[in-house]
């Protein structure tokens, strides 16, 4: 494992994994909101966000984490491994509303543009609506395009984590 992309629904754990994976295999992390986002929560034009992903993904080795699904397959393609969370919607909700409360007011080190988690109704139902939305099938048809001569790892669960995190 040399080029890994993380890959999941917002709260399954990708930049968690990504930093322990990173310290063990010492391999460079680089966390995709940071590069995504700008002030003000204004996100990267997609041309230009796919631009910066093949700089990252030029290095010999990478970890690559975050979700944003139209870039999914350009990442694929260009990694040796790929992990995909697939958590139980139930997790991931309780999970995305955990980390708010945590990081509420603050800007998460992973995070571009200084942003900060701040109270909004608006934009915390959308992010939960995105949760129990999102496009899992839309996933493994990528995975199945892209991704037949990777080595494709599932996680289902937090002990399936620990149990990848241990063997790599």
């Amino acid at each position: 494992m040399n080029k890994i992309v993380l890959i999941g629904c917002p709260g399954a754990g990708k930049t968690t994994l990504a930093r322990k994976l990173g310290a063990k295999l010492n391999i460079p992390v680089h966390h995709l909101d940071k590069y995504f986002w700008k002030e003000n929560w204004t996100p990267t034009p997609q041309a230009e966000f796919r631009k910066i992903q093949d700089e990252l993904m030029k290095e010999d080795r990478w970890i690559v984490d975050g979700n944003f699904t139209k870039s999914i397959d350009n990442r694929v393609t260009k990694a040796d491994t790929v992990v995909f969370f697939d958590f139980p919607k139930t997790t991931l909700v309780w999970r995305y509303l955990k980390r708010f409360v945590q990081d509420f007011n603050k800007v998460r080190p992973d995070m571009g543009g200084d942003n900060k988690a701040s109270f909004n109704p608006t934009i915390i139902w959308n992010h939960i609506t995105f949760v129990l939305k999102f496009p899992r099938n839309e996933v493994y048809t990528t995975l199945k395009e892209h991704a037949q001569d990777k080595n494709v790892v599932i996680l289902r669960n937090t002990k399936e984590v620990a149990t990848f995190l241990d063997n790599a």
